[in-house]
């Protein structure tokens, strides 16, 4: 009792200390980038921080083939170093058998443009991802010849090669422009890779900024490539500090890139690999700093409504956090009137939180309940006195526009650690689930190890049952004591054999890097099949799998899978697990399971290893009640068809009446109990 009156005491300080918290600037990835690194010359960048690329996040490398008409063996001593388009197919399938695929770049220079035309395409033959160009106006690279390369040589490969995927890699400072002619090699390019060095752009303004040499490099592409829809590829320095990296990785996205590449590989530093690592792990913007809008706002307090000049959308502020205003009429909702704002500049509010700090009390327009706000989730107070109960009784309760609470999610953030009010249980929460904390030492063991925080949170009773029970999928778990890791995806457990498969799990985006440790035992209450409806596939396979009912039923015909898509009966995401993890779920149909084609009506039972047409309902509910056929019935994209009636003869007690003549071999291994033949005359057989 003692602790929980400390807890109240605590909390209560929490919100009234609230006022003096913000806005965390923690980068936001909305979704994975695909990471890509550059290798100049083997001698170079291997080993670098690491030796292994799949103990590293990368999905691509950028392999230099040549330079002007030498191949890179004239500058490579290692024997790695290609020499022509043979080696190069081997170093291709050296990085596929490890999960990663190859682009070839090089550097055009000279003047002769046959000879580099040919080179270009015995690269471009050998089934690289991509063919790129490092185009900059200086000594060591095309200089003066760069706009001649451009019209002479780059335009022709174009032309030769209408289906190459190219791209170019060139200095984004305005003033290379001329002498690179760089609009020239952008206008018949696929992707647009600047180089944003900033270490190197030192002083240089803009250009020594990470984030916004990323962002303006994406700017100027509207005057690079007027009218051009490029794949934007910025090339990022890696021989910096990890908050750097991450702010450069903040802005690729927001210009919208999947993919980033880093310069180089020999060169990355650790924390730049690490946090290359940690962009996987999506955050939520939580106010726990000053607000940045008590600076910049000329309405510095709660219930402001601000807009940006460039924009007509309404936005009121409570706790350092913004809540939109969809319409007119959810404004007059709120009590408020249509003049009733303010106008910030352009970008402004990105930079205020969308969840408020803590022990903010929120109300939607036009709703009675009211929600408390903790660890970055909300928790409706079922009455006033659980909200006195909780030390919030004096807290004042904010009005936002019907669904506006929507943005605040269910689930607190990572590691925190919950009691209900009245509830002696301890809860931790990770990975998107809850689990119980069995006893003070594992509570301990946890939060030693960093995952969980030391100081609980107080809701309110039946509050923990909006937390799921079973981790989100792709998250990465183990329990306290084991040194075994798993993936979830679609519901069910996975285990992870090695770190290789881990790491090109997380590089397809089916895992999470992130950690997440959980007490002992409490893995054990996940299932081992995918929920049905899951369209499942292995890491480096290319079958595909829908899960029903426990069974995995192949899909090999791409028409019927959509139609199962579109009705319902399948994911469109494919789930990637590691190799061999459905070795262990069956596949089906398996006895007695009832199956549907998904363009069909007709329902069939799986029985003595064939299928059989249902006559009508009620064979099928004799069926069910004996135990014959298992409900519910399974659409697949057949097509399902009943064997062919001259192999077939009777079968006592099967209750379906025949059963296929090929199943009846001396002491065959397949038949099931109650499944035993019986001579018929042909006019009995159907």
């Amino acid at each position: 009792m003692r602790r929980f009156a400390a807890a109240l005491a605590l909390l209560t300080m929490l919100a009234v200390g609230g006022q003096h918290f913000g806005v965390d600037f923690t980068p936001r990835p909305a979704k994975a980038i695909e990471i890509e690194t550059v290798v100049w010359q083997f001698a170079q960048d291997y080993p670098g921080v690491e030796g292994d690329d799949t103990l590293l996040p990368v999905g691509t490398v950028h392999i230099k083939t040549h330079d002007g008409t030498d191949w890179m063996s004239t500058y490579d001593g290692n024997s790695k170093a290609v020499t022509g388009p043979a080696s190069l197919r081997r170093l291709i399938a050296d990085y596929n058998a490890k999960g990663i695929e190859v682009v070839a770049w090089f550097v055009p220079k000279g003047v002769d443009v046959e000879r580099q035309v040919a080179m270009a395409e015995a690269v471009l033959d050998t089934g690289v991802k991509a063919l790129y160009a490092d185009v900059e106006p200086f000594d060591g690279f095309c200089y003066w010849d760069c706009n001649y390369l451009a019209e002479q040589f780059w335009w022709r490969l174009r032309a030769e090669r209408p289906e190459a995927n190219l791209g170019v890699i060139y200095d984004p400072r305005s003033w290379t422009w001329q002498d690179s002619g760089t609009w020239k090699w952008l206008s018949t390019a696929n992707a647009a890779l600047p180089m944003c060095y900033w270490e190197l752009y030192a002083d240089q303004g803009i250009w020594a900024d990470p984030s916004g040499c990323v962002s303006q490099a994406h700017a100027d592409l509207s005057w690079l490539a007027p009218g051009r829809q490029l794949e934007y590829i910025p090339m990022l320095e890696g021989d910096t500090s990890g908050d750097k990296f991450l702010a450069a990785m903040d802005a690729a996205r927001s210009a919208g890139s999947s993919r980033v590449s880093i310069w180089r590989r020999g060169v990355v530093r650790p924390e730049v690999w690490e946090a290359a690592w940690n962009i996987w792990e999506p955050t939520q913007a939580v106010a726990s700093a000053w607000p940045s809008y008590w600076v910049w706002s000329p309405c510095p307090w709660d219930g402001c409504i601000l807009k940006e000049e460039s924009s007509p959308a309404l936005y009121v502020l409570y706790s350092g956090a913004k809540f939109h205003i969809p319409s007119p009429d959810a404004l007059a909702a709120m009590g408020r009137r249509p003049g009733d704002y303010w106008i910030v500049g352009a970008g402004m509010l990105q930079t205020v939180a969308d969840v408020p700090w803590d022990g903010t009390l929120l109300q939607e327009a036009g709703s009675p309940t009211v929600y408390a706000v903790y660890a970055g989730a909300k928790f409706a107070i079922p009455s006033p006195d659980a909200l006195y109960a909780m030390g919030l009784g004096f807290q004042q309760v904010h009005t936002v526009a019907p669904g506006g609470l929507s943005q605040i999610p269910n689930v607190p953030r990572e590691g925190t650690q919950l009691m209900e009010l009245g509830s002696a249980t301890e809860w931790q929460i990770t990975a998107g689930a809850r689990f119980p904390l069995p006893s003070p030492e594992v509570r301990d063991a946890l939060i030693g190890a960093g995952a969980l925080e030391a100081t609980p949170y107080i809701v309110p009773l039946g509050s923990l049952a909006q937390i799921p029970t079973t981790p989100h999928d792709g998250a990465r778990v183990r329990e306290l004591s084991s040194s075994a890791e798993w993936q979830v995806a679609a519901g069910a457990k996975f285990p992870l054999p090695d770190a290789m498969v881990r790491n090109q799990l997380v590089r397809k985006s089916a895992l999470e890097w992130r950690l997440n440790i959980v007490p002992d035992g409490t893995l054990a209450a996940l299932p081992t099949a995918p929920r049905d409806g899951a369209r499942v596939q292995e890491l480096a396979s290319n079958a595909e799998w829908q899960i029903a009912s426990g069974m995995k039923f192949a899909l090999t015909d791409a028409g019927r899978r959509e139609a199962l898509i579109a009705a319902g009966s399948l994911s469109a995401e494919v789930t990637v697990v590691p190799p061999g993890a459905l070795g262990a779920i069956p596949e089906g149909p398996q006895e007695g399971t009832l199956l549907q084609e998904v363009s069909g009506t007709t329902p069939f039972v799986m029985r003595c290893g064939s299928l059989y047409r249902i006559r009508d309902n009620a064979q099928l509910d004799r069926l069910v009640a004996g135990g014959l056929a298992r409900l519910p019935i399974v659409k697949v994209s057949g097509p399902l068809s009943e064997p062919d009636i001259t192999a077939r003869k009777r079968c006592a007690g099967s209750g379906i009446d025949v059963c296929p003549v090929a199943r009846w071999a001396a002491a065959n291994p397949f038949a099931p109990p109650g499944c035993k033949p019986q001579e018929t005359q042909p006019s009995e057989q159907r």
